[in-house]
């Protein structure tokens, strides 16, 4: 439950298309997905007759969770706002609230109401949402840790909730080993993100643990960074061993687990667990698109494997996760697709189509990837000759198919009715 609450709340959409998002896991990204959160936030509370949502005028929306670019005006109005939603009487408003105001990173100013939301939450998620916003300020926490002992002694509050608690006071050292038997509960939970939380703590709690919740470290390094980097510091594990924990985690059956490894795989940024990720166990396409914005964001030093696979036969994982950090790449890798179109090779030339395909989908999708799709969408254009070419002249079904569909994708997006 809480697992299908956190994603709610960060937004992780798949509409239809060629490939969907990629951007689950990109930094960036989730910037632009809390924004959208924000749109439905103001929806909702419209429909609700809240006045909060009056707060938000046309001229700041977008810049709701974008603080570096986001006047100092816009940016006390917009906190003093979501600070009106915490006091709502639905819980989606709270959660998203707490959400937003951790993102944001304007949480300080409301840690009063986030630590009374926490030790007053009567569900999961909301209880969930407030710890997570509690852990990101971590070092703040002192003048409310009493009142979160309170949570772990009293008889009246339920096991996960006593669980997090333990969380949350581990994260800013408040509590030794003694508090571990709070954690149990939870290392064999079903939530894979209540699972990892705990495990990260016990880890935290009881120096060099080794590789014994290293799995859940990773899980948890998607929805927390900091908290998953200082947990695997106190595993005792060295450099090499981490690196084949992440290997391993990749090839994980649960969703979440391999989407992280990648993500950290590409925050590394190392050739050879970078190279791991043409070699997936799961094809699926969030793993594919996490994958690929891991090897996007380290293009320099995976150049050359990434040619190699475009080689490869559109089918296969391999060719995919190349296809889609080309296309992740926009703009600046639209010299090699054009090559890629213009090649002798069969594979080359379906998936440079596929590529364009995809940048071209990207565009039409109403959520903002790329930070200058004017660009993006003008240099595209300029694929639809060598397209127009590969289509006619293509003697293989794959690289036929791919042009025709990339041609007609984009003379679509040029149509496209204007905002």
């Amino acid at each position: 439950m809480l697992l299908r609450e956190i994603r709610r709340l960060f937004g992780i959409f798949l509409p239809e298309a060629t490939f969907p998002p990629f951007f689950l896991y990109n930094e960036f990204m989730k910037k632009y997905i809390l924004t959208l959160l924000a749109f439905a936030l103001i929806s909702q509370l419209n429909a609700a007759a809240e006045t909060p949502a009056q707060c938000f005028g046309s001229e700041n929306q977008k810049f709701i969770y974008e603080k570096a670019i986001a006047t100092t005006q816009n940016n006390e109005r917009i906190t003093v706002c979501l600070k009106d939603f915490l006091k709502s009487n639905n819980p989606l408003h709270i959660q998203e609230a707490l959400t937003a105001l951790q993102k944001s990173n304007n949480l300080s100013t409301a840690l009063p109401q986030t630590a009374n939301i926490f030790k007053n939450a009567k569900d999961a998620p909301t209880a969930f949402a407030a710890a997570s916003a509690l852990i990101s300020v971590s070092e703040e926490l002192a003048p409310y840790n009493k009142a979160i002992f309170n949570i772990i002694s009293s008889a009246n509050q339920e096991d996960y909730k006593k669980t997090l608690a333990v969380v949350v006071l581990a994260s800013s050292n408040a509590v030794d080993s003694g508090y571990t038997p709070f954690l149990n509960p939870a290392l064999n939970a079903e939530d894979p993100v209540l699972k990892a939380y705990a495990a990260s703590a016990y880890a935290l709690l009881i120096p060099n643990t080794k590789t014994r919740f290293i799995n859940d470290i990773i899980t948890l390094y998607g929805f927390d960074k900091s908290f998953a980097l200082r947990a695997y510091q106190n595993t005792g594990l060295k450099k090499k061993e981490l690196s084949s924990a992440l290997k391993t985690a990749l090839k994980n059956q649960t969703e979440i687990t391999r989407l992280s490894a990648a993500e950290w795989i590409g925050d590394i940024g190392e050739k050879n667990l970078l190279e791991d990720l043409f070699d997936l166990s799961y094809d699926d396409a969030s793993t594919i698109s996490a994958a690929a914005t891991a090897l996007a964001s380290n293009y320099d030093i995976i150049s050359p494997k990434l040619r190699k696979e475009m080689r490869n036969k559109p089918q296969t994982s391999a060719a995919a996760t190349a296809v889609m950090t080309y296309a992740l790449l926009g703009s600046s890798a639209f010299d090699d697709i054009e090559k890629y179109l213009q090649s002798s090779n069969a594979n080359e030339q379906a998936n440079g189509a596929r590529a364009a395909l995809s940048v071209a989908e990207i565009l039409l999708d109403k959520t903002p990837y790329y930070k200058n799709a004017q660009l993006e969408e003008q240099r595209l254009k300029k694929l639809i000759a060598p397209l127009g070419k590969l289509a006619n002249r293509a003697k293989d079904e794959n690289a036929k198919y791919y042009a025709e569909a990339a041609t007609k994708a984009i003379y679509k997006l040029i149509n496209k009715p204007s905002n």
